[in-house]
């Protein structure tokens, strides 16, 4: 993943570099010219970053997941449903949304230091009674039950 990184930054750098040169060069090295191409090279990065940025903030505290732990639908669809939380937490969400998966509802709190968040994880079921899909809730929508309480669907 570094790789990606240090390959694009260069590319990034020598692209600014050129365009930089190239404009300031045909505006003759003014200082008007500078400052018209520097704005030119700011608008342009600012509107790559905008359209090719990171998905917009989108809502955690209702969470659909598929029994592969990826979400099941919106802007975030396929992801990993641990890559949305912090590293800290990613093992206990995990673990719960699997517990959900085989069934059971689990409430459970995570994080560190006062700044735990709770999380409830349910299983979705058919008519049938079979589990297909997972429901992870975050923060107001957790009830204010005893935490690490979990009990059966």
């Amino acid at each position: 993943m570094n790789s990606h990184r240090v390959g694009s930054t260069v590319l990034l750098s020598g692209g600014v570099f050129l365009v930089f040169a190239g404009l300031t060069s045909s505006l003759g090295y003014s200082i008007s010219g500078i400052v018209a191409t520097l704005a030119a090279i700011a608008a342009l990065l600012y509107a790559g970053g905008v359209w090719f940025g990171g998905a917009p903030n989108t809502d955690l505290s209702v969470v659909l997941y598929t029994p592969a732990l990826t979400i099941a639908s919106g802007p975030l669809a396929g992801h990993a449903i641990t890559d949305l939380f912090p590293d800290h937490m990613r093992r206990q969400i995990d673990i719960q949304c699997r517990v959900a998966l085989s069934g059971h509802t689990a409430r459970f709190a995570c994080g560190k230091g006062g700044g735990e968040k709770m999380f409830e994880a349910s299983p979705v079921r058919t008519a049938d009674g079979l589990v297909v899909y997972g429901l992870l809730l975050s923060g107001a929508l957790v009830g204010a039950q005893r935490v690490g309480q979990a009990f059966t669907a």
